[in-house]
């Protein structure tokens, strides 16, 4: 009888070939295919550019310039989904904001901003004759970052799937937190045309790997929705990322994952098997924190609960970290300033909330400090803080034999586990774990069948567009981390007042973040709080000045400091009245108090 083995071991690698050709997701297509698409935008972007620059030198009236400034701004919309993802530093001088920067590593070196902002600047303020040559010499600098990126050779080694995949992800957040709310075209009020540019720009560099046709669908139908309502002011922001931008981004997601494109595990802001922007899991808070070994657990967050809530790191054990920081107040303590340890005298500076706090990169309102261990440390010893010593505090814990085994717990693989930076970090665990985005308006954004009323949905779309108070309070936190790395911690320059209700005002006399740069564009200059529980932590800004979100709203109204004549030359705010109704303010609040959310988890030791 013959042997039939080979021929049968023939058939079920055969079989299990055809099996995994059928459950295997279709390859993506080479990284060359992206280059030849990456080049070809920059060749567009390069030409419309000599013509508008053409133009310049024919010094052609205002209509044309303008016109073909929008036309640019089209192209270098489709070209920005990969540039400004594989080329961070260039997009600062491509397409930054119109403002003086500080060097972060030289805060004695300011860098002058470039781009097309300077450009609209020109163009859409005060036009004359005066700009043609600073134009020019704008369009001879953007040709020229453009030109050198150009020049590389054999760009496809950069575009890897899984970072081309992320790229598409990063262009859709910052589509949601600055393309639709006027960041990138704050003068000109482009952006609804300009995000129909980014789809077109998305959806081409995902065709070039295969037939999508479930992300095509949407993607067209996204850019019908805003070319049906194309105007700055009436478009409605809310609809178009609930309908369209949010879906899209959970199939990106998808996508990633059916096609095995996913990113190497690293530290990262972003969880990218997160489905929503706006979702609670969006963010990776370990990212947030020092380092692997010092990462949230759950024996940290309960330790550092029972600390938070204990005043044994006061000097005299008279306060505690909740003494300010009250759960029933969202974290907060309801005062302009909070009360001195001496219970006389008061703090420089406004409490703020705990909700979201460690979502950012920078702490204090001077951005003083880049971790909350130590935050933790400078309030710990402050004179009228609480004026305490976390050495003294080490000996106390450690003769505690609840807190001395607790610690042994939580840091089981430290050798002393009761140490400085372990009483810091163990309550950094815990306000790391303040996280809340199950707020109305994100159960509403998730597709939860919440309901937001005409005003609330209104005031989201006054929100993000005519008030222009998303260009600050960035989507989805509404804070200042920028958007879409979530690297960096933005601060304002506002002009607010030292007191209510006089004119001219006096500004408030804090320095803010120059006291620790010393740079000039820093002076007054305050990190941008979080909105999300904002109907809770009144009174409001740096200083308390504010009792209501009226009076907060009215001070933006009017320009900021500029609208209560604080003369100041370096105010970040636009300086020009925007405009709001009554009802629109009205709504605006209607609509902040739709990000309330404190669900608060009891903490699961207690001394």
């Amino acid at each position: 009888m013959p042997n039939r083995k080979p021929g049968l071991l023939f058939l079920l690698i055969l079989v299990t070939a055809l099996s995994w050709k059928a459950i295997s997701p279709p390859a993506f297509a080479d990284h060359e295919k992206i280059e030849i698409l990456f080049r070809q935008q920059l060749k567009q972007l390069q030409s419309q550019l000599g013509i508008f620059k053409v133009q310049c030198q024919k010094k052609a009236g205002m209509a044309t310039i303008r016109a073909s400034f929008k036309k640019s701004r089209i192209q270098y919309k489709k070209a920005a989904v990969l540039l400004e993802y594989y080329y961070p530093n260039e997009r600062r001088y491509i397409n930054g904001p119109d403002l003086e920067r500080v060097e972060e590593d030289n805060p004695g070196k300011i860098l002058m901003p470039h781009g097309f902002q300077v450009m609209e600047k020109m163009i859409f303020s005060d036009f004359n004759t005066a700009p043609y040559p600073l134009l020019e010499d704008e369009l001879t600098r953007l040709q020229g970052i453009l030109e050198a990126i150009q020049r590389q050779p054999n760009l496809s080694y950069k575009f890897k799937k899984e970072t081309v995949i992320d790229a598409v992800k990063a262009a859709l957040i910052k589509l949601v937190a600055k393309g639709i709310t006027g960041f990138d075209s704050p003068i000109a009020l482009y952006s609804i045309p300009e995000a129909s540019a980014t789809l077109t720009g998305i959806q081409n560099i995902l065709s070039a790997y295969e037939s999508l046709p479930k992300i095509s669908a949407l993607i067209n139908a996204a850019i019908n929705n805003l070319q049906s309502n194309n105007h700055f002011a009436t478009f409605d922001r809310l609809g178009f990322i609930a309908r369209y931008t949010n879906p899209l981004y959970e199939q990106v997601v998808e996508l990633a994952q059916d096609r095995r494109a996913l990113l190497p595990q690293e530290r990262r802001p972003l969880n990218q098997y997160a489905r929503s922007i706006f979702g609670k899991d969006l963010f990776d808070i370990n990212f947030f924190s020092p380092n692997e070994r010092y990462r949230v657990t759950e024996n940290r967050i309960n330790l550092g609960a029972a600390l938070f809530y204990d005043t044994i790191l006061s000097g005299g054990n008279k306060r505690s970290c909740a003494s300010c920081h009250r759960p029933e107040q969202a974290f907060t303590d309801g005062l302009p300033k909070a009360l001195s340890v001496d219970g006389k005298s008061t703090v420089d500076r406004n409490t703020p909330t705990l909700w979201n706090a460690a979502l950012q990169t920078q702490y204090f309102y001077d951005s003083r400090v880049s971790t909350l261990e130590n935050q933790l440390s400078i309030v710990v010893h402050s004179a009228k803080e609480m004026n305490g010593s976390i050495e003294e505090s080490i000996l106390e814990l450690r003769k505690d034999e609840k807190y001395a085994a607790f610690f042994r717990k939580a840091y089981a693989g430290d050798k002393e586990p009761v140490t400085a930076y372990t009483i810091a970090n163990a309550v950094s665990s815990y306000v790391r774990s303040l996280v809340a985005f199950n707020s109305r308006f994100d159960q509403y954004i998730g597709n939860q069948k919440t309901r937001l009323s005409a005003a609330e949905r209104s005031g989201f779309n006054l929100f993000a567009g005519k008030a222009k108070c998303a260009t600050c309070h960035y989507l989805p936190l509404f804070n200042g981390l920028i958007p879409p790395e979530f690297t960096e911690t933005e601060s304002e320059v506002l002009g607010t007042p030292a007191s209510l209700n006089t004119l001219p005002a006096m500004i408030d006399p804090d320095m803010g973040k120059y006291l620790f740069t010393n740079a000039m564009p820093h002076q007054h200059s305050f990190k941008t709080p979080t909105l999300r529980n904002i109907a809770l932590t009144a009174p409001y800004m740096h200083n308390g000045v504010y009792q209501t979100l009226e009076e907060v709203l009215d001070f933006y109204n009017k320009g900021g400091g500029s609208g209560l004549q604080i003369a100041i030359k370096n105010q970040t705010l636009p300086t020009e009245k925007l405009g709001l109704t009554k009802k629109e303010t009205q709504d605006i609040i209607a609509f902040l108090q739709t990000l309330t959310d404190t669900t608060y988890k009891t903490p699961g030791f207690a001394k």
